[in-house]
Parts: structure tokens; C-alpha cells; sequence
């Protein structure tokens, strides 16, 4: 009888361990960036600016201002998040809202609506840079400053505060070597 293997124990621990820091990381950072639309904060946790006259005395799609980034919530339900796994060591988070092909703005008690020339542009992508409004704008050439939301929060890179209360790759590894085999049949 001759029983031979063809995988390595030690890499099967390692990626298995791996995987599972990599996903509690990423749950913190997706948490932040959560908590972040929340409160009002950037990734650096700064409040942001509040938004001009226009944004506080106009109502749209429906919705009045409430605070910056929130108006809808289609913002923060965008953000989705794709767990590493063993085999695929990368946590993923990724925002994909897009602007709608219709708009509905009213101020002081007038109302205007339209429909945008470019549609579905990612406008947490461009409100992360900063962009300027085209001059057939309803606030034209006017420059909106960016508002950083979306990335690694600073307490969660290395050295910040949030880097530090992290558990150790070595503690997942322990894990991992001290979980029994499982017995397949």
C-alpha cells in the first residue's frame, strides 16, 4: 500500500488563517465606511463640510437634506462587500451607484425636473475626487469639493488604532492548527 499527498498541510493553514484576517479587516474597514456615511465623517474622521444654501433649501427626487452624502440612502446600500476566501486571498469592497437618467429638484416652492445628458455615472467615485458642474448645469461651473468616503480609513492603517486592537495573523494560525480534522465519508 502506498499513500502519497498532494497538498501541503502548512499552506492549507496559512491561506485558511490568512483568509480569515483578511475578512474580519475588511468587515472593520466596510464597518467604517458605513459608520462613516452615518455620522458625517471622511475616512480620516473629519466631519464633512455642510453643503451650500442651494443643497440645504432644495428637496429632491422627493427628499430634503438631511445630512451630506445621505439624502437617498442609495449611497451607503451601494456599498458591497465580497469576502476573501482560501483560495481567493482578497477582501473586496466595492461602491457602484449610479446617477439616475431623471431628476426632480424643487426650491422655494418651484419645481424643476429634467433628464441628465450622461447617465449612470458612478457619483460616489466622483464625489470621492471632487468634480466641477458643466455650465448647462442647474448650479453651473460651480466646483464641489471632494469628500473622502470611500477607502482605508486612517485609524485602520498600520499603526492607526484600529490596526492595533486587530488580532494577529499568528492568532488565526493557532486557531487553524488547533482545529480538529474533519472526517469525510
Amino acid at each position: 500500500m502506498t499513500v502519497t499527498r498532494n497538498f501541503d498541510f502548512d499552506k492549507l493553514i496559512k491561506s485558511t488563517a490568512m483568509s480569515r484576517w483578511l475578512t474580519e479587516y475588511g468587515n472593520k474597514i466596510y464597518e467604517s465606511i458605513q459608520d462613516g456615511l452615518d455620522n458625517a465623517t471622511d475616512i480620516t474622521g473629519q466631519r464633512f463640510e455642510s453643503g451650500g444654501t442651494f443643497t440645504h433649501e432644495s428637496i429632491q427626487d422627493g427628499h430634503a437634506h438631511r445630512r451630506p452624502l445621505v439624502r437617498s440612502g442609495r449611497l451607503k446600500n451601494s456599498v458591497k462587500k465580497l469576502p476573501a476566501t482560501p483560495k481567493k486571498l482578497t477582501f473586496v469592497i466595492k461602491t457602484n451607484v449610479k446617477s439616475k437618467a431623471r431628476w426632480n429638484v424643487e426650491v422655494d416652492g418651484k419645481k424643476s425636473s429634467g433628464t441628465r445628458n450622461v447617465r449612470g455615472v458612478n457619483y460616489g467615485a466622483m464625489l470621492n475626487k471632487g468634480f466641477k458642474t458643466s455650465k448647462k448645469s442647474l448650479i453651473p461651473d460651480k466646483t464641489v469639493k471632494p469628500r473622502k468616503w470611500f477607502g482605508i480609513p486612517s485609524k485602520f492603517l498600520v499603526g492607526g488604532s484600529g490596526w492595533r486592537q486587530m488580532k494577529t495573523m499568528t492568532y488565526y494560525y493557532d486557531i487553524e492548527i488547533k482545529t480538529p480534522m474533519k472526517e469525510y465519508k
